[in-house]
């Protein structure tokens, strides 16, 4: 597209933005990423990072749509149930902005194939609902020195973090945490608001990854409650018996 149109199509309003300006946009439109889950956090953030215009945008996962993921997941439509998800979803994406490349894999992420997930781009957005594949992600973005934005939710309540090489990992703070002993969110429901916040978090500090700013979320864990509507702020310091403390 012709970059000297940014200012007055599609991306105007986010190009006259203070902080974004028509460099930072031709930043995003360079931008490759990669999101691991495309369930309703992917939703959110897939959705909004295709709208922002970034350059290229690989989506991770095997799940087929089910009619029980339309509450929340608004990259799926009925016609869309029992359909591979990023199938669906590469279409939806493609039509919300032919700009952007949309690439897709339809497998678990896990030690095998996490190169994947790494490979060239320049950062990697955390959708999923289980630590095992997310301990893997972060091992591998931290080995190769890519931001890490996770993010997750249960219920009423969710929470966000940026990983970059010399901070606190996922590991440090999460490391106990086995997948076998979580609810899942059959069990526990799941209110699309706070998905919502907590995708769209991420994607502000996305934003300034692409922007090549600092982000806000390094050794920070963002709680939110909608449930209270309490909103913490948690200081979290690497931990040395953390299996990737040599990069911390």
């Amino acid at each position: 597209m012709n970059e000297n149109n940014f200012s007055t199509g599609r991306y105007s309003r986010f190009v006259n933005l203070p902080t974004i300006g028509v460099e930072g946009m031709k930043k995003i439109r360079r931008a490759r990423v990669s999101i691991v889950g495309a369930g309703g956090l992917g939703s959110v953030t897939a959705t909004q990072l295709t709208a922002l215009g970034v350059g290229h945008l690989r989506l991770f996962d095997k799940d087929i749509v089910e009619l029980s993921n339309l509450q929340r997941q608004m990259l799926y439509r009925e016609k869309d149930v029992g359909k591979p998800k990023v199938n669906a979803a590469k279409k939806f994406l493609e039509k919300l902005n032919p700009d952007v490349k949309i690439e897709i894999i339809q497998e678990e992420v896990s030690t095998r194939n996490v190169d994947l997930v790494t490979d060239n781009v320049d950062f990697v957005i955390d959708a999923l609902d289980r630590f095992t594949s997310r301990f893997a992600i972060n091992k591998k973005c931290l080995e190769s020195d890519i931001p890490f934005l996770f993010g997750a939710v249960s219920g009423l309540a969710g929470n966000v973090m940026t990983v970059v090489r010399g901070g606190a990992c996922i590991e440090c703070l999460f490391g106990h945490i086995d997948d076998n002993a979580l609810p899942s969110s059959a069990e526990t429901g799941i209110h699309p608001s706070i998905i919502q916040l907590i995708g769209s978090l991420q994607i502000a500090e996305a934003t300034r990854v692409m922007l090549k700013e600092k982000p806000l979320l390094t050794n920070r864990l963002l709680f939110i409650d909608i449930g209270s509507m309490l909103f913490d702020s948690i200081k979290i310091k690497s931990r040395n018996k953390c299996s990737n403390a040599k990069y911390h």
